[in-house]
């Protein structure tokens, strides 16, 4: 019922066809831009995810087939599975520790 209740004030607010003031505004504007940031950043942490997907990928597609690649490096590259795999457990952690707190 509330969302109703919204849509008609919505609709009375649209109908009266009142100019916003310059406060008003400034304050749509200011949420706007607020809103952006925190989409921008979302977008930056979810590239950041992709890449990190994506280089797991490649880490584990040398390891299957690790016949074609040296010896140091396919050493290099499951240290960095495994570094990647204790980043992650250890954040995993961090968080069940707060969530109990």
């Amino acid at each position: 019922m509330k969302e109703k209740s919204k849509v008609v004030k919505m609709e009375e607010t649209a109908k009266k066809d009142e100019k916003l003031t310059y406060e008003q505004l400034e304050q749509v504007a200011s949420n706007l831009n607020d809103k952006c940031r925190q989409l921008y950043k979302q977008l930056q942490d979810a590239q950041a995810v992709i890449a990190e997907f994506n280089e797991i990928g490649m880490l584990l597609a040398i390891l299957d087939k690790s016949e074609n690649f040296e010896i140091p490096f396919v050493e290099r590259c499951a240290k960095k599975v495994q570094d990647i795999i204790t980043k992650a457990l250890d954040a995993s952690e961090k968080q069940e520790e707060e969530k109990e707190s």
